[in-house]
């Protein structure tokens, strides 16, 4: 018995040394670097396509939604004859027309003349977007 307490004794008062030495240490962690803000204040918008309509320029935004991808906004307006099914793709360009990244989407039962919102999506840019191409094409809707 009296062995052990010999080596318990000492042995916690190292535990306890160990314990009281590990209080108060400040760690500092390093903050991550500011990310560059992934759009330039105005964003030019470019439209190609064979597509009967026409993109509201001033309508074009873009977020990055809680999964960190993309998600665009935009109106289109129709100029058709007839109800279409509109398909989009949009290539991003940073301040030296170099390709970042796309976003797709589409909107089916277009109206003639009507304005429509449009959600494309896509995953994050690879830099600052500074300028977008929207290729439009359509196809007729059945009646």
């Amino acid at each position: 018995m009296r062995l052990l307490r010999r080596l318990l004794g000492p042995a916690c008062v190292a535990v306890l040394l160990a314990c009281v030495s590990g209080c108060g240490d400040d760690t500092k962690l390093p903050q991550a670097p500011s990310a560059s803000p992934f759009a330039t204040r105005s964003v030019s918008v470019g439209q190609q396509g064979n597509a009967r309509a026409t993109i509201d320029t001033a309508s074009v935004t873009f977020k990055l939604d809680e999964s960190r991808s993309l998600v665009a906004h935009l109106t289109v307006r129709s100029t058709a004859k007839s109800t279409i099914a509109i398909s989009i793709r949009g290539s991003l360009y940073d301040p030296h027309h170099a390709l970042i990244g796309d976003v797709s989407g589409g909107q089916i039962n277009v109206s003639p003349g009507s304005a429509t919102a449009v959600e494309l999506t896509g995953p994050a840019p690879l830099g600052t977007i500074a300028s977008v191409t929207f290729e439009l094409t359509a196809k007729p809707t059945p009646p």
